[in-house]
């Protein structure tokens, strides 16, 4: 592994431990203060006060270890284990998965990047040369990379996410009907958390 790849790994294992610490000090100060209340302020708390803790520009930082990922994810588990039953809140709320918001995001960005509604610059991507069953029109070219670092980075990890979706989900025609197709694929009934 080269100095810079595991100087950007360092870094961003420091960064990933921030935020769980911050959210979970949030998450512990909100437990002991809405103890009695109902399972939807606590629902809106969390969502209000930790959850953006956990995804502030997640769509850059999301981790690819499955440790620091559990890490970030450990607080939502955190969360459902002190308010009820976690499978019932679950089926209740219709939350996913914090590693599954990450990815979300990180789809609706590359959307975003590729319909130019951000300005992000697309001159790494190129659209692949043929079609075939499984990526059409709008799938690209796999970025191929030997160091973690970038392999797991924002564009060779979402290009690869993007073209695994179905060709009417690339193709939707805005950024909520993308966010609706891709709660509809994850098994997501409520799209609003």
């Amino acid at each position: 592994m080269s100095i810079e790849a595991s100087a950007f790994t360092i870094v961003q294992l420091c960064h990933i431990n921030t935020i769980s610490d911050k959210a979970t000090r949030i998450l512990n100060f909100i437990r002991r203060n809405i103890y009695g209340c109902s399972s939807e302020a606590k629902a809106l708390t969390y969502t209000s006060l930790v959850r953006p803790h956990l995804e502030y520009a997640s769509a850059v930082w999301d981790p690819y270890t499955t440790r620091d990922s559990n890490k970030l994810d450990k607080v939502q588990r955190i969360y459902y284990r002190r308010t009820t039953s976690a499978s019932q809140l679950i089926s209740e709320l219709g939350w996913q998965s914090v590693a599954e918001r990450r990815k979300t995001s990180r789809l609706t960005l590359l959307y975003k990047a590729i319909n130019g509604l951000v300005g992000i610059l697309m001159d790494e991507l190129e659209h692949t040369s043929r079609c075939t069953r499984h990526c059409g029109p709008d799938a690209f070219i796999i970025l191929q990379s030997r160091v973690d670092a970038y392999k797991f980075s924002f564009f060779p990890r979402t290009v690869s996410d993007w073209n695994s979706l179905p060709s009417s989900a690339r193709s939707t025609p805005s950024v909520n009907c993308l966010k609706t197709a891709l709660h509809r694929l994850s098994g997501v009934t409520n799209s609003h958390h």
